[in-house]
């Protein structure tokens, strides 16, 4: 990593690392399964990918109704977005959130989804901010959605004049 600190691949891994949850570790794995980057042009591309995509069931006029995730993408990489999931969700040992964003979201859908359905949705959450991070080469910044939504609205004003 240190003779390589000028590269492409080692310049997102340290942006990886740079999310509240993601580790050295989880950052070489993720990015040792995800190879080349700019093979994605969106988020479901990587959703894909690492098999957090819908299963669907059909079969002619039939219509499955149970929909689970399809794991026919990197187990490892699929390992990884789970554990940073679940560190993003938990709280630190004086009480506060790891990303209060996520820890929000996550509580708000478990109160009408089953928990595994509620931490997929998380999941798909740290998915594309995953791709956020490395699509836009910049460092994992926790922004609540009202800010969110203030800079999106000024960035499209400042477009629009």
């Amino acid at each position: 990593m240190n003779t390589n600190e000028d590269t492409e691949f080692v310049k997102q891994i340290h942006l990886i690392e740079s999310f509240k949850g993601a580790g050295f570790l989880s950052a070489v794995s993720l990015m040792g399964e995800i190879g080349d980057f700019s093979a994605f042009r969106s988020p479901k591309q990587l959703f894909a990918y690492f098999g957090l995509d819908p299963e669907v069931k059909q079969s002619g006029k039939f219509n499955g109704t149970k929909v689970s995730m399809s794991k026919r993408g990197s187990r490892i990489a699929r390992m990884v977005i789970h554990t940073m999931t679940l560190i993003s969700i938990s709280k630190n040992k004086d009480g506060s959130a790891n990303n209060p964003v996520l820890r929000d979201y996550y509580l708000l859908k478990c109160k009408s989804k089953p928990k595994m359905v509620t931490l997929g949705a998380v999941m798909h959450k740290v998915c594309n901010i995953v791709f956020a991070i490395l699509r836009d080469e910049k460092e994992f910044k926790i922004i609540t959605p009202e800010e969110h939504q203030i800079n999106y609205l000024e960035a499209k004003c400042d477009v629009a004049v």
